[in-house]
């Protein structure tokens, strides 16, 4: 796999000259007016926007993971947790975990996992996770997207939880760090 088709267009502010690289800061951009990134879903039934949409591939996880992070790209750092279903459709239900610390807490990973084992085996069997480790300064490999990716790939191990795609997601910048296509 190349960069190329890992790297997500839209987190590259070098498209938009003169703005600074927030996700909505083109106001052509066909998600700029999407309310549901505002906080508001437009909807009376809170769907996401992406709710069904089959994933392909890596281009596909990292473009449904930027949708659903939106703005938050540019905060604090996060965890976000995309559920899948057997047939790599995704579920209306997304696992947010905000204000994370930047070094993994073991306890905590485990704690994680755990849920989402017991979620998936609920609402997705055989079905699988995208996670995005989200920060201000992310978009690549970085300590904390290498801290957290071990401590969840040891409670998956152990959950039999399957991680199906990571993606590294900052203000300026995302890419997809591993899959399972």
């Amino acid at each position: 796999m190349t960069d190329d088709a890992t790297r997500h267009p839209v987190a590259n502010h070098e498209l938009f000259p003169g703005t600074d690289g927030h996700w909505a800061a083109d106001p052509d951009d066909d998600l700029a007016d999407v309310p549901w990134l505002d906080g508001d879903t437009g909807t009376d039934d809170d769907s996401l926007p992406v709710t069904g949409r089959t994933l392909d591939d890596a281009r596909d996880a990292l473009d449904v993971l930027m949708r659903v992070v939106g703005p938050e790209r540019d905060g604090p750092p996060a965890l976000w947790f995309l559920v899948l279903d057997a047939a790599d459709q995704v579920l209306p239900l997304v696992l947010p975990i905000a204000e994370v610390p930047t070094v993994p807490d073991a306890v905590v990973a485990a704690n994680l996992v755990h849920v989402l084992a017991s979620v998936l085996e609920h609402d997705a069997p055989g079905g699988s996770v995208v996670v995005g480790y989200v920060r201000r300064g992310g978009g690549d490999l970085g300590a904390f997207e290498a801290g957290w990716s071990s401590a969840l790939h040891v409670g998956a191990h152990r959950e039999a939880v399957r991680i199906r795609a990571e993606a590294a997601i900052g203000r300026d910048r995302a890419r997809i760090l591993s899959t399972s296509w």
